[in-house]
């Protein structure tokens, strides 16, 4: 197996990975993205769903949209602005409401998502560069100051000059422990330790429930939130279903369920929701996955919204480091790709 060489080798192909990679080609700088998924997206996951008229369609099961009103470089400010002119990206004014308080008086929210799912934007911006999806890197070394990463069964993938690993903060930390030609260059035992579990499940109705809002979070032991799929621009309810609802647990109670199956945990959230809610229709559980949320146990670290190490040309970026969320990761992927143009 021959390995890949280029400037720059980017662990990971999510918000991150997908936007800092962006941005170093856009200056000029020869990237090459690293992904252990079949496509690009991370946290910002699809998954396709056959109906049963075949019709093939695609639920936001990770991160659902993104607001601009935390973001820290007017740069990115304007860039965001340029995503929605070229249609990337969508405004979604939602109701929203809370899970112990209803029916109640709801209000109007605007956020931002991608059309037609969230992952799409990563492909508008990111799919013209150089992706290996299906590679995982397991280890790494530096030799003659120069980066080789090696795949689970030693082969090489790829070398380069420079390394971003933009991989959730347990898989950054394993990974950076297997680097030889390094010597105690480590991550900071204040920076986040492991992302939160949390189930999600879509479900379907073959009628409307009449719920007051599109979304409903706060309150619940164990509902996150609830988002009704089909409120979101771009997005379609194939036939016999009008509506579409994404759950997401709590992550104490994601925990509870001790690494349970994801097809019978969807069943017990569906209840759940019916349950409270009054709901006598019964649901179609469409869909479900167990995955780690960009949310992360409280720790102490501050001002550190990525890490570049020059000595030794590596660096970290990624929603863990620049406080969660999507908005968190797009901030420290800006960041860190100044640090690496200066």
């Amino acid at each position: 197996m021959h390995s890949i060489t280029a400037e720059v080798a980017i662990v990971g192909a999510g918000t991150a990975g997908c936007f800092i990679a962006s941005l170093l080609d856009n200056a000029g700088i020869d990237c090459v993205v690293i992904e252990k998924s079949r496509g690009l997206g991370g946290r910002c996951s699809r998954r396709r769903i056959s109906n049963e008229n075949n019709t093939n369609y695609g639920i936001d099961l990770g991160a659902p949209e993104f607001s601009s009103g935390k973001v820290t470089h007017p740069k990115l400010n304007d860039m965001i602005d340029s995503w929605e002119t070229a249609g990337h990206v969508s405004k979604w004014a939602k109701t929203v409401g809370r899970f112990d308080n209803v029916p109640s008086a709801t209000e109007t929210v605007t956020t931002l998502c991608g059309v037609p799912s969230m992952n799409a934007w990563h492909s508008n911006i990111a799919g013209h560069i150089n992706i290996l999806t299906q590679n995982r890197v397991c280890s790494l070394a530096r030799v003659d100051h120069r980066w080789h990463l090696f795949d689970e069964n030693n082969e090489p993938i790829a070398v380069t000059n420079k390394l971003v690993i933009t991989a959730p903060p347990e898989q950054t930390r394993d990974l950076l422990n297997t680097a030889k030609g390094v010597a105690n260059f480590s991550l900071p035992d204040t920076l986040p330790q492991e992302s939160l579990p949390q189930y999600v499940c879509a479900i379907g109705f073959s009628s409307s429930l009449g719920l007051d809002a599109d979304v409903y979070e706060s309150g619940h032991l164990s509902l996150h939130r609830a988002i009704r799929e089909n409120s979101k621009p771009g997005r379609i309810c194939p036939a016999p279903l009008e509506e579409v609802w994404v759950l997401h647990s709590s992550f104490e109670w994601a925990q509870a369920q001790n690494h349970a199956p994801s097809d019978k945990v969807a069943l017990a959230l569906a209840n759940t929701f019916c349950h409270h809610f009054g709901i006598k229709a019964k649901p179609k559980v469409l869909t479900s996955h167990y995955w780690r949320m960009a949310k992360y146990k409280s720790t102490s670290h501050k001002n550190t919204t990525f890490i570049w190490h020059s000595d030794f040309n590596v660096g970290c970026c990624g929603d863990w480091l620049g406080r969660g969320g999507t908005i968190g990761a797009l901030n420290s992927a800006f960041a860190l790709h100044e640090a690496i143009l200066r």
